[in-house]
């Protein structure tokens, strides 16, 4: 009977009855359940109040087994009989009781403030809910952004445990999930942490800082997750997912003000062009601040200067495809950072006090990056989609900073990087709605990018405080082997003389202290000691003749005496400069499948694989004309050129995950592989090439997570084991004077994190986290010789952390509320290298923060005055530590940010 009657709307229509015999199918099994009142397709969208679709909303009809959900475009359909109540329910919304009409159903759900540690994620390139999910994922929503008055990486990295970010500048993000970090800015560099935004990859270090403005979450998944984030996911992913254009005309302006006269301003506008077809949303962030630290040699230091803007059309070609254009753009013009060497004799050693850089307002960080992202989705039938995802990303830096940290020339430097990627991804993802979920795909990426870096230093400073003493080592070791040669053609009566001479000229040449000025400063050296004249004159009150001796030593005694005349009374420049810049470029073929398969009730097992073919290019050149010294940090190549190497790989990566969902909570255990491509490194200098193996990491999971209390509970706990061979690092290396790429083999990381969210009351959410990091070097490498890193900690990697926070919310009234958001996060010691030098750490420290105001919508509008602070106690603390002045003996520290109190006003429809 229901097939008969669908046969006859369908003809009406010109439509094929076959062509929907699915649908039919699904009514004519559902006929005994409903009122035996005539059937009707039922249609509609379920969007938020902000009229953001929402896609897999549970529709049903009431007390029956009947129902659907919403598609990817929020759209529904579902045979039934007008008349019926039908429930549409989703997480985080409270549910909605509407009786099912003909025409289009227009249902928009509330949000239930209460219920929000429980978010829909795609994390496994599907809607559902993060408790679904059998990994470690953590999300933040867009509306818990603006809540905690979140913009910054950092900031939110706060309320994620096992995720630490270091933002020294916007040019020098690191990632650190679980104590591994990608932070290295070299072109040749690969990422171990996969950063994406709508499904691109914007992972190259100078291009991933980005201000977050807009969004409808931040989703963290850890863990090896190559399978889901691909290459460069060797840890984990972090994915930044953008509010889309929506069919309903909305905006909202937001401005503030604080101390360190900061500015702030953001806000959208959605515009619908065409009614359910067509719509434009353009949003928009400005940042600007004072710096933290004052320089003493002018302008101000640590602040910041960022505009972000962001157009996105969305068009509906119909129920089943739509298509969305994003056009993106950053740029940023802070002032310097402040790297502050912790010698005294500079003045006032602490990063968190006026610095004295000599360039003044030439220091400053300029950056642009943008980009375009096409997003195509489609819904083949009920069990397939297509997904295609195209993006281009372009970006270009220019950084000055004072390497050394003191108001001498000693080692300023200019970077410039610049880099290009585009990348294309097709993706079919299929669901039988009952046994078997998952996806295949394949994607291509290429990424060519530049690093140049352009250093300065007065050698008339530079000697008397770096070169000197590396000149004094060598020395040392030229004369213990040419002293044995000279005493042994001496008189036994004048080698005690002779020996005795040697040390005072050797005192002379090379004093324990460098010489001061009249102010007790360091003072100048405007030419090198005459080592030659003084040792030939010595030698000659001896009987002996300086050249002469030399020459009868044949080639080895020539080589010395042009060394001893080459260093000898040279004249030091007052402009010394030497430049090297690095290449790289990577390309990247990769097909990937993933899915689960529901064994019996509750249960399901998940298995992933992704195999990559990766071509990848390494260049360096460099036209320095070496000094007296030769090159101190980046050595020429011939004419300048280019000097390459290139290699190709295969790999592997995988995941195999069993879960059982019992009510809302989930048991899983995992096991994954994950991989960080190899590296090709010419380590500033045309004959010193490294070539690192691929690193490998097996990781091993069990966790449960879930919500209790009706969604008034939320929780997770996961402990996890890693495992690595051929773990990459940089080491500096001090006979050479730089770091370097290095293998430093095995290690492994043990962990434990949990999060928790309730809402004891409807006014009431308390929130926090806590995560134990124990990640070390191991001992031995796998072929049981003794590590150089034995036993150290890894850098940037708290032991302990956590962060607890309150929403409190209180209504006064039909159309208005109060809020208080007071949150505390807590981080015990880290190092800032590998090799876990004492005076490069920071202690443990803690920073409060709040948000706190007023809301009112009496109509359509709504209205938001309130305050914000962040490190409201003003807690004293570095970022970062070692940097480029470690090079020169020079290791300076950067500041962390300092109290910043303000108000907002924000105003909305």
């Amino acid at each position: 009977m229901v097939r008969h009657i669908l046969g006859m709307v369908l003809a009406a229509g010109s439509l094929s009855l076959s062509a929907f015999y699915p649908v039919a199918a699904v009514a004519e099994s559902l006929q005994p359940t409903v009122a035996n009142e005539a059937m009707a397709t039922i249609v509609g969208r379920v969007t938020n109040e902000k009229g953001e679709t929402l896609p897999g909303v549970n529709i049903l009809v009431k007390d029956s087994g009947v129902g659907t959900s919403t598609d990817i475009n929020g759209n529904f359909t579902i045979q039934t009989a007008p008349g019926e109540e039908l429930v549409f329910s989703y997480i985080g919304y409270y549910p909605v009781e509407k009786v099912a009409t003909k025409g289009t159903m227009d249902i928009i759900l509330k949000e239930d403030t209460q219920t929000l540690g429980e978010v829909i994620v795609t994390t496994q390139k599907k809607s559902q809910s993060n408790i679904e999910v059998p990994a470690a994922v953590s999300a933040v929503s867009g509306n818990s952004l603006s809540k905690l008055n979140l913009h910054q990486f950092d900031e939110v990295a706060q309320f994620i445990p096992g995720v630490q970010i270091q933002l020294q500048s916007p040019n020098n993000p690191g990632y650190v999930i679980r104590g591994v970090t990608s932070d290295d800015g070299a072109s040749y560099s690969q990422p171990r942490v996969s950063v994406f935004q709508d499904g691109v990859s914007i992972s190259r270090s100078r291009a991933s800082a980005v201000e977050l403005f807009d969004l409808e979450r931040v989703e963290v998944v850890k863990g090896p997750q190559g399978t889901l984030f691909g290459r460069g996911a060797e840890i984990g992913g972090i994915h930044v997912i953008r509010n889309k254009p929506v069919d309903k005309l909305s905006g909202e302006l937001s401005l503030g003000y604080g101390t360190y006269n900061q500015k702030l301003a953001n806000g959208f506008i959605n515009t619908p062009l065409v009614k359910g077809k067509l719509a434009n949303r353009f949003a928009f962030s400005y940042d600007q601040r004072d710096g933290f630290i004052r320089n003493d040699a002018g302008g101000r230091l640590n602040g910041k200067n960022a505009i972000a803007l962001r157009n996105s059309t969305k068009l509906w070609a119909n129920d089943q495809t739509s298509f969305d254009l994003i056009l993106d753009y950053q740029h940023d013009n802070y002032p310097g950072t402040s790297f502050k060497t912790n010698k005294p004799e500079y003045g006032n050693p602490d990063p968190n006090r006026p610095a004295n850089l000599e360039e003044g307002d030439d220091l400053g960080i300029k950056r642009h990056v943008g980009g375009a992202t096409f997003l195509a989705d489609h819904t083949l039938n009920d069990n397939w989609k297509m997904s295609s995802i195209t993006g281009f990303r372009a970006f270009q830096s220019d950084e000055t900073f004072d390497a050394d940290g003191t108001y001498v020339p000693l080692l300023a430097c200019q970077e410039k990087a610049k880099g290009t990627q585009f990348s294309q991804e097709f993706r079919f993802n299929y669901d039988s709605r009952k046994r078997f979920s998952g996806f295949v795909g394949a994607s291509y990426f290429f990424e060519h990018s530049s690093q140049e870096v352009i250093a300065h230093t007065n050698m008339q400073n530079m000697y008397p405080v770096y070169i000197q003493g590396n000149l004094k080592g060598q020395f040392t070791e030229l004369l213990n082997g040419f002293l044995p040669l000279l005493t042994s053609q001496l008189p036994e009566q004048l080698r005690p003389v002779v020996e005795s001479t040697m040390n005072q000229l050797m005192g002379k040449w090379f004093p324990d202290t460098p010489l001061v000025d009249g102010n007790g400063k360091p003072a100048q050296t405007t030419a090198t000691p005459d080592i030659y004249g003084d040792l030939k004159a010595a030698l000659a009150m001896a009987g002996m003749d300086l050249d002469q001796l030399l020459g009868g030593l044949g080639t080895q005694g020539q080589t010395i005496l042009a060394t001893l005349k080459g260093v000898s009374n040279q004249s030091l420049p007052d402009d010394y400069s030497e430049n090297g810049t690095n290449y790289g470029t990577n390309q990247a073929v990769e097909v990937f499948a993933d899915g689960t398969f529901k064994l019996v009730k509750g249960l399901s097992l998940t298995v992933g694989l992704r195999g990559t073919y990766e071509h990848l290019y390494s260049a360096y050149s460099s036209t320095t004309v070496p000094g007296v010294f030769g090159s101190l940090i980046y050595h020429p190549t011939a004419g300048g050129q280019k000097v390459a190497a290139s290699d190709d790989y295969f790999s592997w990566v995988g995941r195999v995950a069993l879960n059982y969902m019992y009510k809302r909570n989930n048991f899983y255990v995992s096991v994954s592989r994950g991989r960080r491509p190899g590296v090709i490194y010419y380590n500033n200098d045309p004959d010193d090439l490294s070539r690192l193996a691929p690193e490998i990491i097996y990781s091993y999971e069990a966790g449960v997570k879930g919500a209790l209390l009706n969604g008034r509970l939320n929780y997770d706990l996961c402990a996890y084991y890693y495992d690595w061979n051929h773990f990459q690092t940089t080491r500096f290396d001090q006979l050479s004077s730089k770091y370097v790429a290095d293998d430093a083999g095995k290690a492994h990381s043990f962990g434990v994190e949990a999060g928790l969210s309730y809402a004891p009351c409807r006014y009431l959410n308390i929130f926090g986290n806590y995560a134990y990091i124990d990640g070390k070097f191991n001992e031995k490498d796998e072929n049981g010789i003794e590590q150089e890193y034995a036993g150290n900690r890894f850098r940037l990697t708290p032991k302990h952390s956590f962060s607890v926070g309150l929403d409190v919310t209180v209504p006064t009234g039909k159309t208005s509320q109060i809020y208080f958001r007071p949150t505390y996060s807590y981080k015990s010691k880290v190092y800032f290298e590998d090799s876990n030098e004492p005076e490069l750490t920071q202690d443990g420290y803690g920073l409060a923060n709040f948000t706190a105001g007023y809301r009112f919508q009496p109509k359509n509008v709504y209205y938001e005055i309130g305050a914000f602070g962040k490190n409201v106690f003003d807690t004293e603390y570095i970022v970062d530590a070692g940097n480029t002045g470690r090079q020169i003996n020079y290791p300076t520290f950067v500041g962390g940010s300092r109290s910043v109190i303000g108000l907002q006003f924000k105003i909305g429809f």
